[in-house]
């Protein structure tokens, strides 16, 4: 019943507001607002005794009887709303009514001084001489002092002023019981209870100068008068002084701690405190506030002409200068999170070393602003760039949900699909996205990368130069606009002439191989092979398919044969492909894994084999080391004789490994120098032969388009012939 509701902080609003109305004499008020506090909590017993308080002192004894009976039923050892009933019994002269709830009282509480003031009221209420004034609603202030005034058969000047100041006070005619209760004070200076009274018809004239000094002497003759310490505390407190209020508090809950009155004052005063601490942080927040208004008034003309310039330099793709400003502005506004994007943003540019920066830039700001798209975004295209898709993609498709227009989203989303291949698709999203902003220059810049994507860099050039002619300034346009129109074609041309240690046996081989370009990730390749071997002439022919699966993952398929087959393979079938494990840092480059395989059918033999191995660059890609593990097996049928000169064909299984390594370095940027060395299987010529070899040679680009390839090996064949051969190529792109 008690759990927190959406109406429990009004109610205990109205509760406070009872009470200062109730104890400031606004009897009205306080009914008004207690009645609509215990409507809002019907099981509150203290909101129903500050209501019963205030209906007694407004005279309505049965309302307030109804109010404490209905205490008593929920909650019987309340024991201020039994004291309450009792005087309600006493005002309306119910003596016997007030005698059993007295006695109920008292068995619960013998020596609660408020008890016994009680009783003594009824036993001066029976006496047949008893002048009674109206029977007051006493809680701790008239009983803790100890000495309740039974009134005598005859009253003085002095207690009848005290009866009328007191009923005055209660009526809310505050001005009148001042004079009244003044008078009686004058004439029985000792008396501490009028003493009280008119310190408390003072207090709701907010003459707390002289109602402290009618409590002050009020307490220099009863020090444990707990209404004159309670008034003190209210005093000190309308005053503002909170600590002063919790001392005078403090001295009376110490003597009485049972005393309710003390204790919800109690709570008003650390309500007070609270709000006293709150104020005073809202008037240091306000003089802040203030400052930093006049500091950011002062500044803002500097930080606008500095954003102007970031933004210019960004378009100049001067990104480092750009950071540099925002990094300055974040230090007066740590906590922007638009500069905190930007920032990001800046940092991305820059490349995979700033990755990280731009990650934590991009997070600080999504801490910020939990809801910042932008920060989401620059998140995703930070994903994008290190090839995290699937990270990148929940990111966008969030932004997406609740802005599912939001062009920037879209256009990252078109990003993802070219970062996976899907060039077609990320075409016809940026197409559609071009045609509600057709002068986006990202937007433009990403339907450029679609077309370079198929390989359409004319069109794509086209595109460039539209985004060009939007913003002149872009250096990262004009990066695009350079670019090389690729070939999409590239044939090889090779010769080669190999000397053997066999007289007459030199060989002689020539191929010729055409490849075209799909996509900027896939390629075909055809060619053709002719070989002059011990006489023999054999041609292959073969097919190749090469693909980029990914930033990381590449592959190739490779079929073929011979159709007059003697030395070469009938049919043959090769697979591999690499996946870079790691980019590198520092003077260690990428890494990456490579796996070759092949299956052969020869007249005679069939061969297959596996070659893992590994490749690693150094000094920024210019120097690569590449090393294999070679495994072969060999199933050849040969023909064995019986001793009894029967002859018959059988399967023999050999195993062979071995190794090779090969560095390549490019000591210009056309030229490019390589030398290996093999201790493995030679399977060239339908037979397997272990073969010690070393090699070595040149590429040397003439230009973009056209580059000429020499290199020379010999082979040392284990109890077979050395061969010693020399070869020249032509590569052409067009």
């Amino acid at each position: 019943m008690r759990a927190q509701t959406a109406d429990e902080p009004t109610a205990e609003r109205l509760l406070r507001e009872g009470q200062a109305a109730r104890q400031s004499g606004r009897m009205d008020e306080a009914i008004a607002a207690l009645d609509r506090a215990s409507a809002l909590r019907p099981w509150d017993g203290d909101i129903r005794l500050q209501l019963g308080l205030s209906l007694f002192a407004k005279g309505r004894f049965d309302e307030a009887a109804k109010a404490f009976r209905t205490i008593l039923s929920a909650t019987p050892d309340y024991d201020d709303a039994r004291a309450g009933l009792i005087r309600v019994a006493l005002a309306t002269k119910d003596l016997d009514g007030a005698a059993r709830e007295l006695a109920t009282l008292k068995q619960r509480s013998p020596d609660d001084p408020e008890a016994k003031g009680l009783e003594a009221q009824l036993e001066a209420a029976r006496r047949p001489s008893a002048v009674q004034a109206s029977p007051e609603l006493r809680s701790s202030r008239e009983t803790a002092h100890g000495s309740v005034p039974v009134p005598s058969p005859v009253l003085t000047d002095a207690q009848r002023l005290f009866s009328a100041g007191k009923a005055a006070r209660r009526a809310g005619h505050f001005d009148q019981a001042a004079t009244l209760l003044t008078k009686a004070v004058t004439l029985a200076p000792q008396d501490v209870d009028a003493q009280v009274e008119l310190g408390l018809a003072l207090i709701p004239r907010q003459r707390f100068a002289e109602a402290r000094a009618a409590f002050t002497r009020a307490l220099a003759r009863a020090p444990a008068y707990g209404d004159a310490r309670l008034g003190l505390a209210r005093i000190a407190l309308y005053e503002k002084r909170v600590a002063e209020a919790a001392r005078e508090l403090g001295i009376l809950i110490a003597r009485e701690p049972r005393n309710r009155e003390a204790l919800a004052l109690r709570t008003q005063i650390a309500r007070a405190a609270a709000d006293l601490e709150q104020a005073a942080e809202k008037a240091r927040l306000d003089r802040e506030a203030r400052r930093i208004a006049l500091a950011k008034a002062q500044a803002l003309a500097a930080e606008q002409r500095s954003a102007e310039q970031a933004k210019a330099l960004r378009k100049a793709g001067k990104f480092m200068a750009a950071e540099a400003i925002y990094r300055t502005l974040l230090q007066a506004h740590s906590r922007d999170a638009d500069l905190l994007v930007s920032a990001g943003s800046m940092a991305a540019f820059q490349g995979k070393d700033r990755f990280a920066d731009a990650r934590r830039d991009f997070e600080a700001a999504a801490l910020i602003d939990p809801r910042s798209d932008d920060a989401a975004l620059g998140l995703a295209r930070v994903d994008l760039y290190e090839a995290k898709l699937d990270d990148a993609e929940p990111r966008i498709a969030l932004v997406l949900t609740h802005q599912p227009k939001n062009t920037e989203a879209q256009a990252l989303s078109a990003r993802i699909l070219l970062a996976r291949g899907e060039a077609a698709e990320a075409e016809t999203t940026f197409r559609q996205l071009r045609t509600r902003l057709p002068e986006d220059t990202d937007i433009l810049l990403g339907l450029g990368d679609s077309l370079r994507g198929t390989l359409q860099d004319e069109a794509a050039r086209t595109v460039y130069r539209d985004a060009a002619a939007v913003d002149r300034a872009s250096a990262e346009i004009e990066a695009r606009i350079a670019q090389p129109i690729r070939p999409r074609w590239r044939l090889d041309l090779d010769g080669g002439l190999s000397s053997l240690t066999r007289k007459g046996s030199d060989w002689q081989e020539g191929s010729v191989r055409l490849g075209y370009a799909i996509s900027d990730r896939t390629v075909i390749t055809g060619g053709v092979e002719v070989t002059n071997r011990f006489k023999v002439i054999n041609a292959l022919i073969d097919a190749r398919i090469d693909h980029r699966w990914s930033e990381a993952w590449t592959s190739y398929l490779r079929l073929g044969g011979s159709p007059d087959a003697v030395y070469r393979p009938i049919v043959f079938a090769e697979t591999g492909g690499t996946y870079r494990v790691s980019d590198g840092s520092g003077p260690f480059g990428a890494t990456l894994l490579t796996l070759d395989s092949g299956y052969a059918l020869y007249s005679a033999t069939e061969i297959e084999t596996a070659s893992p191995g590994v490749q690693q660059y150094f000094l920024d890609g210019r120097l690569w080391v590449s090393g294999k593990l070679i495994g072969t097996l060999a199933d050849s049928r040969i023909t064995s004789r019986a001793p009894d000169g029967f002859a018959f064909v059988r399967d023999r299984l050999d195993k062979f490994g071995g190794y090779s390594v090969r560095i390549d370095g490019t000591p210009t940027d056309r030229l490019t120098l390589f030398i290996g060395w093999a201790d493995a299987p030679d399977t060239s010529d339908g037979r397997v032969i272990p073969t010690l070899a070393l090699f070595g040679g040149a590429i040397y680009a003439l230009n973009d388009a056209l580059s000429v390839k020499l290199s020379a090996a010999h082979e040392d064949r284990v109890k077979s012939y050395d061969r010693t051969s020399v070869s020249v190529g032509l590569t052409t792109r067009f």
